[in-house]
Formats: C-alpha cells, structure tokens, sequence
C-alpha cells in the first residue's frame, strides 16, 4: 500500500464545476474550457502514487496546478472528482472531526506564503502545530526552540512575523512544520524566499 495516493483526481474551479466536469473528460482544454464556460480547470485527471520514505516532486510553470495538486492531499480544497487516499484512508470520507485529528497527527504543511499568525511571536507560530496537539507549554517551546536552533533562527524567538524578512518568515515555516513531527510534510515552494547558501542548509535539515 502506497503511503499516498491520488486516483483521477479533476478539479475545476467555477460555478458548477460538476456540469463542465464531462467537457473536460472529453479532451478539452483548460484554454476551451475557460473561453466557453468561464471556468477554470486547476487538475485535469491526475493519477500517482508516494511510497514510504520518498521524497517526491511535482515540477512545473506557474499555474499548472502544483499548490492545488498538494492542498488536496491534507484536503485544503476538495477535487471535483476521483480519489485521494492516505494510508489507505479516503480523505474525502473524512467527517469534520476527524479531518481536524487527520491534519494534527498526519501531516504538517510549509506555505509558499508563509502562512504565519501575524499576532503571533516566532516561538508561538512554530509551536502552534504542538499547542493544536494538546502538548503543555513547557513541552512545546522546548521543542520550538530546538527547532528554532536548527533552521538558524535563535535570538529571534520573541520577534513577530513583521519584524522579520521574507527569508526568515520562511524558516519559521519550516521549523513550525519540522516541530510537529509528522510523517508526511507538504512543501510548497518551501524554499523560494532563500538565498542559495541558506537554501542548502534547510535542505539538508529535511535530509
């Protein structure tokens, strides 16, 4: 059993994406779609498979559908059709209760755009995957500032997201996902914010 798996996966964003789901399974294109219905086809019958251990990665020009392809895995958006399966589990067949539980133990996510509590210090935001598990104070910001350490953020604890640079909102998202400690991480464009040399460090950090 693969660790994840996404079977025909479409999604169409629009106003009944469902009635232009047909059109789409015919072969037309997300160029046809949109000039004859105004709708916009985000992933057009995609299919894969990610075992134990892999690192996998989705490559592609902007706007062909990478952010959408991953947000569907901890069902940040919901496909118009076909299948997501983690550990053998349909997402999609996830009540709300144990959607939240799923999204708390499963996996953690790093944003392209951060994604940082703005009222939030630097410690607080990478503990809060930790908070949201229900692990006491002492115990999260013990593990916050080991990871704090270990993306180069130390002495920087206390600060707010607006007093930090791009770069290093970015590491605050990733220490914020190595915290929890999850068996899938999500990253998308993870590493975009980063210098190069920086860039490589965070990269072996995850290795």
């Amino acid at each position: 059993m693969s660790k994840i798996e996404i079977r025909n996966v479409y999604k169409i964003f629009g106003q009944n994406p469902s009635k232009i789901l047909p059109m789409v399974q015919d072969g037309a294109n997300k160029e046809e779609v949109l000039e004859k219905t105004g709708h916009t086809v985000g992933l057009d019958n995609v299919s894969l498979s990610i075992e134990e251990g892999e690192t996998f990665v989705c490559m592609g020009l902007s706007g062909s559908g990478k952010s959408t392809l991953i947000r569907h895995i901890n069902r940040l958006i919901d496909p118009t059709s076909g299948e997501v399966l983690v550990e053998g589990t349909n997402v999609m067949d996830l009540d709300q209760k144990n959607l939240i539980e799923f999204r708390r133990h499963k996996m953690s996510m790093v944003f392209q755009r951060f994604g940082l509590f703005p009222h939030k210090t630097v410690i607080e935001n990478v503990g809060y995957g930790l908070e949201v598990q229900g692990k006491k104070p002492e115990e999260r910001n013990k593990i916050a500032m080991e990871k704090i350490e270990a993306v180069g953020l130390s002495g920087f604890e206390h600060q707010y997201p607006n007093q930090l640079s791009g770069g290093m909102q970015q590491r605050v998202g990733l220490a914020r996902a190595l915290a929890t400690n999850t068996n899938i991480m999500l990253m998308d464009e993870a590493f975009s914010a980063l210098d190069p040399l920086i860039r490589s460090d965070m990269q072996k950090q995850l290795i």
